[in-house]
């Protein structure tokens, strides 16, 4: 519902139930050694994020588009999703925004 990570891709928000229109939700562990805390409002995700444990490349796929703080990152529309990935390192911490459409 809040995460899902398959296919080297953390999914933010999959399957929010419309019950929840706003929340968050911190400490989830995601493939890759990641952990993942979010922030949603509106039914959409507000902000999110990432502590890299292992230093990994990091693959989002998010309902809108986003912004990450201190790296440099590609993203692409792929259906009605945006697909943004980027190079992390061990220990460090990310922030994602959230982009007004």
């Amino acid at each position: 519902m809040l995460l899902q990570s398959h296919l080297k891709e953390l999914h933010l928000l999959p399957a929010l139930p419309s019950a929840w229109p706003s929340g968050s939700v911190s400490g989830l562990k995601a493939r890759g050694n990641f952990e993942v805390d979010i922030v949603w409002e509106d039914h959409q995700l507000k902000q999110a994020k990432i502590k890299s444990n292992m230093g990994n490349k990091c693959v989002l796929r998010t309902q809108v588009p986003v912004s990450i703080e201190g790296v440099v990152s590609t993203q692409v529309k792929e259906g009605n999703y945006y697909i943004s990935s980027f190079e992390t390192k061990k220990g460090d911490f990310y922030v994602i925004t959230a982009i007004a459409n």
